[in-house]
């Protein structure tokens, strides 16, 4: 066998291995099954010439040269149609011109089996058997490269407009491999023949360098112009959600990046493991649909999910396993949590307000009376400086009532200030707020917190550089102290509270952190609810905390928490800078 047939048989084989790897990519899109046409005509256009070449019979060469006409009479459609449907373009008359020209193909292959039209006879020369061509074979070939040549127009137009540079120069190579065959084939298989000159035809081979082109495209970039895939593997590697695969007894089979992100470990690590163990045990039920369930990673601490199941079928219905969509819950936990402490604090404001509104009066009119009371007391009192005389006991008696009233008067001042702050937490209204520097409002709370502390705690602070932020001092030097205090009180003897400050992109970042016994994690959904605390009976009110929650929202600023049991917690007060 000479070296020609062996080219033509690898041409034959490369064809149809490509045809078959485009339609199994994507069958479904018709794009796919264009480019599987072109590239099976060109595999069957070489079966045909294997066969003619290997027989010595002149009328079964022309009989074989005919018969290959359905691997070639439609090239110059197939591939117009594919690129209006790659590139997308509507080009209304372009779509139109299909039909007439899917019809002239349909003449031609008719006109070529019944009549010498178009192949008239064969020759053999030394390299085979070459064929001649009738007078209807031009009018072939001239439509045939107009189609061509369109389809190469229409392609560059609309790729050189690609967002996409990688496609850009995807569609560069893949206009060279389909300009080398049209020159070659409309060469060495018609223009020379036609006139005379018998070389070897090299369309079937060009062909085969199209489909290595296809080959190369989806080894270089994972996919090809020429036959798009499903892209199933790229969306899987994009999709925010992890995906799990498995078989009917709840192994793992496959798994996307994602799910072993949210695991914390490598495929080969859940290769083979029952799903079960990472949902924390829970039985999973193909009825599933957003399910709410915890997932237990190889590191780190167990989170919330939402699982979604799907019953994997395949054609003739029978379960081959189950689909899993694990959605990472965390942040929506997160927001659902201030959300319902928003709407607390919301209903606890309007409640303050009313209280506030309720306690005020009674309080104004008390604490008038108590002062004009005590007008007529010292009154009293002064008639014994004034000469009239009083014995002893009644001296001791007006000193007291004195103290009384004072005690009392004080008592109804403090009382007022309460009401106030409760007012103050009920109205969102902002006091005068100006640029300051966040470091110089801790380093004074420190300070004033350092005065009650008296060496229970030490103090181990950390700066960062930091851009101001535009707040109401007051409000947020109360935050901090509460803060502070809170750390310190729970904070054993000897032990030490760390605060630091730090930039995050356009935010500050203000943390306390103890070394004391922690929350417990059922405890942490509520700190921040008003009256709630983990003091004992008569050492909180459970407000510092609901308080600084409101003025950091104030803010546009958030209060974030870390604890554990018996390893501490960090507070930090974080705040947008100006």
């Amino acid at each position: 066998m000479d070296l020609y047939l062996v080219l033509l048989l690898v041409s034959c084989v490369v064809c149809a291995a490509i045809g078959t790897a485009i339609l199994a990519a994507d069958g479904r899109q018709r794009a796919n099954r264009l480019s599987a046409a072109i590239v099976y005509g060109g595999s069957f256009w070489a079966f045909c010439e294997v066969l003619w070449h290997s027989s010595d019979d002149p009328r079964v060469v022309l009989g074989l040269v005919k018969l290959s006409a359905l691997g070639w009479v439609a090239t110059g459609p197939l591939a117009l149609h594919l690129i209006l449907d790659l590139t997308g373009q509507p080009a209304p008359r372009l779509r139109k011109l299909l039909r007439p020209l899917y019809g002239c193909a349909a003449l031609f292959l008719a006109v070529d089996w019944t009549t010498d039209w178009i192949h008239s006879g064969v020759v053999l020369t030394s390299w085979g058997w070459g064929y001649e061509l009738g007078p209807w074979y031009p009018a072939f070939l001239a439509i045939t490269v107009s189609a061509i040549g369109l389809a190469l127009v229409l392609g560059a137009k609309a790729y050189r407009r690609w967002p996409s540079a990688a496609e850009r120069r995807q569609a560069r190579g893949v206009g060279i491999g389909i300009l080398c065959p049209l020159v070659v084939a409309s060469l060495t298989d018609g223009i020379l023949p036609f006139f005379g000159v018998q070389v070897p035809h090299l369309a079937t081979i060009s062909i085969a360098g199209l489909g290595m082109t296809v080959a190369w495209s989806f080894y270089r970039h994972g996919h090809s112009l020429l036959a798009p895939g499903n892209f199933a593997t790229e969306i899987l590697e994009t999709l925010p959600d992890g995906l799990a695969l498995l078989h009917p007894d709840g192994r793992l089979r496959r798994a996307n990046p994602r799910l072993l992100e949210m695991a914390g470990c490598e495929f080969s690590g859940l290769l083979g493991r029952p799903m079960q163990e990472l949902l924390d045990g829970e039985a999973i039920d193909p009825a599933w649909r957003a399910h709410a369930c915890r997932f237990v990673p190889d590191r780190g601490r167990p989170f919330a999910v939402a699982v979604s199941a799907s019953v994997l079928r395949d054609r003739e219905g029978s379960r081959t396993g189950l689909v899993l969509a694990v959605r990472d819950e965390r942040e929506v936990v997160a927001l659902r949590q201030r959300l319902l402490i928003s709407g607390r604090m919301a209903a606890v404001g309007q409640l303050a307000a009313g209280v506030a509104h309720e306690i005020n009066n009674p309080m104004a009119y008390v604490g008038s009376n108590l002062r004009l009371l005590q007008q007529h007391w010292q009154a009293v009192a002064s008639q014994g400086d004034a000469g009239i005389p009083m014995d002893e006991a009644r001296v001791e008696l007006l000193a007291e009532g004195r103290e009384l009233l004072d005690e009392c008067l004080e008592g109804v001042g403090r009382a007022t200030e309460i009401v106030k702050d409760i007012k103050g937490f009920s109205h969102a209204g902002e006091a005068g707020r100006q640029d300051v520097d966040l470091n110089e409002l801790v380093s004074t709370e420190v300070r004033i917190a350092s005065i009650q502390i008296r060496g229970h705690v030490k103090i181990d602070t950390q700066w960062g550089d930091l851009p101001l932020v535009r707040c109401a001092a007051r409000e947020i030097e109360q935050v901090l102290l509460n803060l502070i205090l809170n750390a310190v009180d729970d904070s054993p003897q000897g032990t030490t509270v760390w605060i630091a400050t730090r930039c995050e992109e356009s935010s500050v970042l203000a943390t306390v952190r103890d070394e004391g016994s922690g929350i417990e994690i059922e405890d942490l959904e509520r700190i921040f609810d008003p009256f709630f605390t983990t003091k004992a009976a008569g050492e909180g009110t459970g407000l510092g905390l609901a308080l600084s929650y409101e003025i950091a929202r104030r803010h546009q600023g958030d209060i974030q928490v870390e604890s554990r049991p018996g390893r501490g917690s960090c507070f930090s007060l974080l705040l947008p800078a100006a």
